[in-house]
């Protein structure tokens, strides 16, 4: 295990720098839905065309150093600057255990994957590397013939996510709230979100794991992939979640959420920033700090906004702020809220809305 560590962080060399100049592939967006709805975007931030023959997307599952369980897929076809190539679950029939992926999912990839154990069956613990060889040759066991290009997730954990969710936004934090009307508690442990309740036996804070029952996108100042194995992984570095929708009951979901998929929005792209607008929600919103420790929070928006809404998890609406005139920035007072997760909503000028979560401790 160590020497396959270290033999890992040799190819695995540089962390992202967004300010160097792009030379390579990497992942622009992640797709962990409902079900096998599962699908991976590969953007080419150069001004070259890639053939795209020599390149594998690999899956590290459930921990695993090696990728001989989570099965290796050989991209193909040729991907012109600044566009997008969709590998999406290839499944289309259900089994009693393996629903089919979405028809609507698959009518948006420009490859679908191949059979079981393929990269596609990723469910939020497994890492997700893309990797190339240099004549395309299928890459070895030990990774002896291959180049690491991008990486999503932590490789060589093991135990420590085998049996958990997923990655998380925040650092050991311990999360109160309710599940089938019980008072719970739930911990995120060096970023990793547990999938059992402090006491064993109900289900952790998975709402938390954004690689579990989430879209990702990668955020637009990113032009080089991750070469380096993360210790630990930090999802929100450079990801972020799709603004959630609301289901028919009512409540915020984030997962099989696709409208972006198939283009990208990034600062290499000579055409940035009017790209962003194809592809990207219109503003985007930070909050500090984040979790929320004090008795007021600031959120700061890159587009004026005109009122602020938290709902907590469940979707009930706790407060709401309409501000005076527009601002890019507000202060919002945590009296009266209990810890905890909760959703915070944005109204932008031209009705176009973001969503963020929060963690109240």
């Amino acid at each position: 295990m160590k020497h396959l560590l270290l033999f890992l962080s040799v190819f695995f060399t540089a962390f992202i720098a967004s300010a160097q100049t792009p030379t390579d592939l990497f992942f622009s967006e992640y797709v962990e839905g409902s079900g096998n709805n599962k699908g991976v975007e590969i953007y080419n931030p150069t001004n070259q065309p890639i053939d795209l023959s020599k390149y594998y997307v690999v899956r590290f599952s459930n921990g695993s150093s090696v990728f001989t369980e989570g099965g290796v897929t050989k991209l193909t076809g040729t991907l012109q600057p600044y566009k997008t190539h969709v590998l999406v679950n290839g499944q289309t029939t259900s089994t009693s255990s393996s629903p089919a992926c979405s028809p609507e999912l698959q009518a948006l990839a420009d490859q679908l994957d191949g059979a079981y154990p393929a990269p596609t069956y990723m469910n939020g613990n497994d890492a997700i590397a893309l990797i190339k060889t240099p004549n395309g040759e299928a890459p070895n066991t030990n990774l002896s013939n291959v180049t690491s290009v991008d990486l999503i997730g932590q490789i060589g954990l093991g135990n420590l996510i085998s049996g958990e969710t997923g990655w998380s936004y925040v650092k050991d934090t311990t999360v109160n709230y309710t599940a089938n009307q019980l008072p719970v508690s739930g911990k995120v442990i060096n970023y990793i979100v547990q999938s059992k309740a402090t006491d064993g036996t109900s289900f952790g804070p998975f709402w938390m794991s954004w690689t579990s029952d989430h879209t990702l996108i990668r955020k637009p100042g990113v032009v080089k992939g991750v070469v380096t194995n993360p210790n630990p992984f930090n999802v929100s570095l450079e990801w972020d979640t799709v603004p959630a929708k609301i289901d028919t009951a009512g409540h915020f979901v984030y997962k099989d959420i696709w409208d972006h998929l198939g283009s990208h929005a990034c600062v290499a792209d000579p055409e940035y920033p009017s790209a962003i607008k194809e592809t990207s929600f219109t503003g985007t919103i930070s909050i500090y700090p984040n979790p929320v420790v004090a008795e007021h929070f600031s959120i700061s928006a890159s587009l004026p906004f005109t009122s602020v809404q938290i709902f907590d998890i469940i979707g009930k609406e706790v407060y709401s702020l309409t501000l005076p005139t527009a601002s890019k920035e507000t202060e919002v007072l945590t009296s009266g809220l209990y810890n905890g997760v909760y959703l915070v909503k944005i109204v932008f000028s031209d009705k176009s809305s973001a969503v963020q979560k929060i963690l109240v401790k």
